[in-house]
């Protein structure tokens, strides 16, 4: 009986390490958004399957490295929904990576401390989204951690590049 009890008590000091492990991943694991923004809008729309969205994004202060082939990205509109993995070119399913800084401890396919990375990727045809209408890009990484942008476009989009966020 006391080796059925030592055994079931390391077992479930095992699950309880895990656990801990998990949360803590999660809970240090952040990406900042710096900037959002679309070219080619001056007709009043971000259309899709031309347009591309961009993503400036820095890892978050304390944050954990985030590799870049885990992460999704999520994009909602009242027209449609997409679900983009990691990719070589900016497509309807993949979202494209370029680095605009390389921090002094960079790993290439990971966001780490000092990097600025620009996300893009293009909006799914038949998705058409307006003037002064909301959309959220949701950045989750493989642990779990979401990362929600809610945007709401200008009222007026006149401009070849529209700055949807902040």
């Amino acid at each position: 009986a006391a080796g059925v009890l030592i055994q079931t008590a390391s077992s479930l000091q095992s699950k309880s390490l895990d656990v801990g492990r998990q949360s803590q991943d999660k809970i240090t694991t952040d990406i900042d958004v710096v900037q959002v923004y679309s070219s080619d809008t001056s007709d009043g729309w971000i259309n899709g399957s031309t347009d591309t969205i961009n993503v400036i994004v820095r890892l978050g202060s304390g944050s954990n490295p985030v590799k870049l082939s885990d992460l999704l990205v999520k994009f909602d509109s009242s027209s449609g929904s997409q679900t983009l993995t990691g990719g070589s070119n900016a497509t309807e399913s993949e979202y494209d990576v370029s680095f605009i800084i390389n921090g002094t401890n960079h790993r290439e396919g990971y966001l780490v401390e000092g990097d600025l990375a620009e996300f893009s990727y293009l909006i799914s045809s038949g998705t058409d989204i307006g003037e002064s209408e909301s959309t959220t890009i949701r950045l989750i990484a493989k642990n779990g951690a979401v990362k929600p942008i809610d945007i709401t476009t200008p009222a007026a989009m006149v401009e070849s590049t529209t700055y949807l966020y902040p």
